[in-house]
């Protein structure tokens, strides 16, 4: 389903408690209901439409983006979770934005608390206050915003936390701070309660959090045979935090998953297809911030099977909803908002209550099978079928002896995935004859910066050397023989 087909749905809905449509850019109006939804069940405002669902549209609708997308998180207090999104339907151009049911209520716009009351948006009455406050004295004491016993600042991942606060000013999706103000950061976004550090800080930055919450691990596995009791090919736990966990899991995905081949009935050859990686990112992204955390014995499987991908975790699925509603436009709805929130702020998630729709739209572009869910027995699994690898750079015989030499001859501190990246590229170099950047950029599936970037290193290490021209030289390793497998 194409946005598009999103915006006609949404249409054809009309207004109701969680759809505005808003004919001009009025930012005093919207400002208004955007408060009203976060203080209600979330909702969207298409703006550029007139009540009667007829289409004006806007002019300068993607130059007005970004400047609404700055009135809002300037206005509404305290900050939230919004997307603004320039939108095209009908030839006319619009804007929409979305919000999810705040965490952290009541929310003001101009001192003024408002509310959804049907297809209308008001001012807050004393009852609908006490009910606001009376929410967020529960979220308070949600699993999220518990104290994390035996851990303090300087147990979480500073180069993370910096990271956040830099993407905070680039992508301004919330009130900034400078990068020294970590503790300040922490306790705004609720990551921090009585100067006591939260579950979900943990979560999201802690640099060991399996030792404070060993529900926090990932198992990635590879089995032989179609069944969790089939001998198994390959296995690892991942201890990091959130961030670490999925730079690791995509790493593997780039490493190791086979592009789906198809024969052209006209043309008789076989036609290669990149795997639909954005696809696996938000099923992983869905696995790891939508979990129960709060189950001590829960924790993230990710499976390979010959004929498919299972992505499980614990908890079923939150709000109300079942796997049917994946399929078409629906609002999200996050069982674990501060973690949702500061995954929202790095832009790993891009437009609200979309994310499903991308993966299946992902899925058949690149000629996979749709992806599946399921959720009962208090576990919810994303499976995508045909969805395969060969696990052959990862195995441990092969990459031993690169990854003592990269260990050893690269001091500079560098994440785990890229380490584990430059022993693949090292043992892809290994394989094949002087390969360009063109064919690393393509077995890797990563841009032609991230793979320059990789090969300076490597060359800088001395561990490989570019030889031949220009126009037909390629890569090959240094010393060869430092490489091969010591018995």
């Amino acid at each position: 389903m194409k946005d598009e087909q999103l915006i006609r749905n949404l249409l054809k809905q009309g207004v109701g408690e969680q759809l505005e449509f808003v004919a001009e850019l009025n930012y005093d109006d919207i400002s208004k209901s955007i408060c009203a939804f976060l203080n209600t069940s979330g909702g969207t405002v298409l703006i550029g439409v007139q009540s009667d669902g007829n289409v004006p549209g806007l002019k300068d609708a993607e130059k007005l983006e970004s400047i609404l997308k700055h009135y809002l998180f300037k206005s509404i207090i305290p900050v939230a979770p919004i997307t603004v999104s320039f939108e095209t339907t009908g030839n006319k151009n619009i804007l929409l934005v979305k919000v999810l049911k705040g965490s952290s209520p009541p929310y003001l716009y101009d001192g003024i608390i408002y509310s959804r009351k049907g297809n209308r948006t008001v001012k807050a009455v004393p009852d609908d206050i006490s009910k606001l406050v009376s929410e967020r004295g529960k979220l308070e004491t949600h699993w999220e915003r518990q104290p994390a016993p035996g851990i303090n600042q300087n147990n979480l991942d500073e180069w993370e936390l910096r990271k956040t606060i830099r993407d905070l000013s680039f992508y301004g999706r919330g009130k900034e701070f400078g990068e020294t103000e970590i503790e300040a950061f922490l306790s705004y976004y609720g990551l921090s309660q009585n100067n006591k550090i939260t579950n979900a800080a943990v979560v999201l930055f802690a640099r060991e959090p399996s030792r404070y919450l060993p529900q926090c691990r990932v198992r990635l596995t590879v089995f032989k045979g179609n069944k969790s009791s089939d001998d198994i090919q390959y296995d690892r736990i991942l201890e990091g935090n959130l961030f670490r966990n999925i730079e690791e899991i995509l790493l593997f995905f780039d490493v190791n998953i086979v592009a789906s081949s198809r024969f052209s009935d006209q043309k008789w050859l076989r036609e290669d297809f990149a795997f639909p990686k954005s696809a696996l990112r938000e099923g992983i992204m869905n696995a790891l911030i939508h979990r129960d955390y709060s189950d001590v014995s829960g924790s993230v499987m990710i499976a390979f099977y010959p004929d498919r991908l299972e992505i499980t975790n614990s908890g079923e699925l939150y709000g109300g909803y079942t796997p049917s509603d994946f399929s078409r436009n629906h609002l999200s709805v996050p069982r674990n908002p501060d973690i949702a929130h500061i995954c929202f702020i790095r832009q790993m998630i891009e437009k609200i209550g979309r994310g499903t729709i991308k993966m299946i739209e992902d899925c058949e572009n690149k000629a996979y099978p749709k992806p599946k869910w399921t959720s009962r027995s208090g576990v919810t699994t994303l499976t995508f079928p045909e969805v395969t690898i060969t696990a052959r750079t990862n195995r441990p015989e092969v990459t031993n002896t690169t990854q003592g030499i990269v260990n050893k001859l690269i001091v500079e501190e560098i994440t785990e995935a890229v380490k584990q990246r430059l022993v693949a590229i090292v043992h892809f170099i290994q394989l094949h004859q002087r390969p360009k950047v063109s064919d690393l950029m393509k077995e890797f599936n990563v841009s032609e910066r991230t793979v320059k970037t990789n090969l300076k290193r490597l060359v800088d290490a001395g561990l490989v050397v570019y030889t031949g021209s220009k126009k037909a030289g390629g890569y090959s390793l240094k010393n060869p023989d430092l490489h091969k497998k010591q018995e």
